[in-house]
């Protein structure tokens, strides 16, 4: 298991500890361990799955004529 801190996966996912924050508010974000208050930890599996599942398939667009 290798576990990540707010600051480690906002550098992971190329976004601000803010933006994290926000994903934990708002129930969308990978699933997490509370250590303490102010000590959350998410295990890179839970995180990586989670990515996974946000994958979209692109529509196949309308050929052109």
């Amino acid at each position: 298991m290798y576990l990540m801190s707010v600051e480690e996966l906002a550098e992971y996912l190329g976004e601000s500890k803010r933006t994290i924050y926000r994903y934990i508010q708002s129930g969308d974000c990978p699933r997490y361990i509370r250590l303490t208050a102010r000590n959350i930890k998410f295990d890179k599996r839970d995180v990586d799955a989670w990515l996974e599942s946000k994958k979209v398939e692109p529509k196949q667009g309308r050929e052109r004529q």
